[in-house]
């Protein structure tokens, strides 16, 4: 039959009615599309302003309930507790509350009004050290130990005096806990604050200084481990504008020797986040000092990019700024995506305002619909769907291409049943499609068969018998399952199938037995009949993996354990 042009189809007038009309489509979309982004741009900002508020006050209170842990808050307490400051009370405290919180604040200490000093610091989960000065000592010791009243093993003596150190006098002059300046901890070398807090014994009198250090680091790595956009950055300030932790590779601190330098936010690298410090700044400015503000946004002067500022840690005496920057050109992909959905909806609208002059184009498009769909579901692995296409032109000639490429591609030529490549690929999207159904346990299993004396079939009969058996058994495999599940031979004489849906082990064994039944029953050949037997191995995901190649191997292991059981078995000789 004579083959039809498509551009013989395709009429000029229509094509540009089509692109005039998508492309108005496409304007009022895009300009809907920007306030939508950023209405969703500020959203982003101000959730992600919260959530790292809500950590970074988790981080403060984390040394606060340290303290606590050691000398318990008036208010919480049905009645006033002297402290007491010996040296085997605070011992065993020290020791429970520096295991609290081990990521920032693993070492906790007291330092006495009579120069005694003790405290717990666990550099790891298998090394803790002691630091005693005891009344009256001239020199502070260090110990290495592994538990409380443990003093085996002296690393090093100092003559530490607590008395002279800042944390120290400034909690003893103010009366109240306090918050030190940030500085470069001595044994870590990592950015820290100190908490410190004065404690009294009976009738007010002054005992001494608790504290314990906070490392900053904690703050840094939990924000680069954020996700804010592609673009979009966070950080953590003082109310001077230095920097306490960025999402950012830009470094809060720089060290030398036993100096720590602050960087101030206005240095970072970004344009981006210097002007999102300057207006932050600005915004602080506005606030009164006492006052403890929800999160607020502001938008930059150039139009393009959404800032968020919150103030934080207020409650424990410190005054930091939480910013997040994100552009909103890092949400314009779904601007662009709608401008595709308004282009389409514009020749739909076309199509049935002009159903008479368009129909034959309609009818172009709809099939050509049906082919890029099927394109990429032969791109994704997945199975080629029905293509209700009767034409003779090009585009019928496409779909005819599509079937056969589909058939070659995914079906043994042989049995008639899925290949190895086919297989893989269903696995793999079977577990796409789980993992995007929220609520639903991801589960199926793998059989892994291996036709046990096939070889002796093919030397007796011929290896066209021995195909036979292959096609009578693949026959058999696919009658032993569902619909749904997927039969597929993985090489030479040996099958997979997927089972969908199974979650336990019970259920795998009952359809094993059944399939063993049904490929074991005798083949009716030419001349004679031919027997093999089936050894089966199986995997359940994901208990026994999360990716294809493990599974198959955990199944191909066990079905080469099954074929060692069974030759053993028949190799036995029968009791008489």
């Amino acid at each position: 039959m004579r083959s039809t042009s498509l551009r013989r189809q395709l009429a000029l007038p229509y094509v540009l009615l089509v692109v005039f009309v998508s492309t108005a489509i496409a304007l009022v979309s895009y300009r809907a599309g920007e306030d939508a982004v950023q209405e969703l741009t500020q959203r982003v900002v101000t959730d992600m302003v919260d959530r790292i508020g809500n950590a970074t006050e988790r981080h403060l209170a984390g040394a606060l309930t340290a303290l606590n842990a050691v000398d318990p808050d008036p208010r919480m307490l049905p009645r006033p507790q002297p402290f007491d400051d010996s040296i085997p009370s605070l011992e065993p405290r020290l020791w429970m509350a520096s295991g609290l919180f081990i990521d920032a604040s693993n070492y906790v200490y007291f330092g006495g009004v009579d120069g005694r000093f003790i405290g717990v610091n666990r550099i790891s989960r298998d090394l803790v050290e002691l630091y005693l000065r005891e009344p009256g000592a001239a020199r502070r010791q260090v110990y290495a130990v592994a538990q409380t009243g443990d003093r085996s093993r002296v690393l090093r003596t100092d003559t530490y005096d607590p008395r002279s150190r800042p944390w120290y006098q400034a909690a003893a002059a103010q009366k109240r806990p306090v918050w030190s300046p940030v500085y470069n901890d001595f044994t870590s070398r990592e950015p820290t604050i100190t908490l410190a807090k004065p404690v009294y014994r009976g009738e007010g009198i002054f005992a001494g200084v608790l504290a314990t250090d906070v490392t900053l680091k904690v703050l840094t790595d939990f924000m680069r481990g954020l996700t804010v956009s592609e673009h979009g950055a966070a950080f953590v300030m003082d109310a001077d504008g230095y920097l306490i932790a960025t999402s950012t590779q830009d470094i809060p601190f720089k060290t030398g020797g036993s100096v720590v330098e602050r960087i101030h936010a206005t240095d970072m690298l970004s344009p981006q986040l210097r002007e999102a410090t300057i207006q932050a700044l600005a915004w602080r400015k506005g606030q009164q000092s006492g006052e403890h503000v929800p999160v607020k946004a502001s938008v930059l002067s150039s139009g393009d990019t959404e800032i968020a500022a919150a103030r934080l840690g207020h409650q424990y005496g410190l005054d930091w700024i939480t910013v997040v920057s994100v552009p909103r050109g890092d949400f314009m992909g779904g601007v662009a995506h709608s401008i595709v959905q308004a282009l389409l909806i514009g020749i739909l609208c076309v199509a049935i305002a002009l159903v008479l002059g368009l129909s034959l184009l309609d009818r172009v498009f709809r099939d050509l619909r049906q082919l890029t769909v099927a394109a990429k579901k032969v791109g994704s692995g997945e199975p080629l769907p029905l293509l209700n296409i009767r034409r003779h032109d090009e585009i019928g000639q496409l779909a005819m291409s599509f079937s056969e490429m589909e058939h070659n591609l995914r079906i043994d030529k042989l049995t008639a049943v899925f290949n190895r490549a086919s297989l893989i690929a269903q696995i793999a999207i079977l577990r796409r499609q789980l993992e995007h159904r929220s609520g639903e346990r991801p589960s199926f299993a793998l059989l892994f068969i291996d036709l046990d004396h096939f070889k002796a079939i093919n030397d007796q009969y011929g290896h066209d018998a021995g195909d036979k058996v292959l096609v009578t058994v693949a026959s058999r495999l696919r009658e032993s399952v569902r619909v749904t599940d997927v039969v597929a031979r993985y090489g030479g004489d040996e099958f997979v199938i997927l089972l969908k849906g199974v979650t336990d082990a019970v259920d795998v064994m009952a359809t094993e037995q059944k399939i063993r039944e049904a490929v074991e029953t005798p083949v009716p050949l030419a001349h004679g009949t031919a027997q093999v037997g089936a050894s089966i191995g199986w995997a359940l995901f994901p208990e026994d993996g999360e990716d294809v190649d493990a599974l198959l191997r955990i199944a191909d292991v066990r079905m080469f354990d099954t074929k060692k059981s069974r030759k053993a078995a028949h190799s036995q000789p029968s009791d008489v």
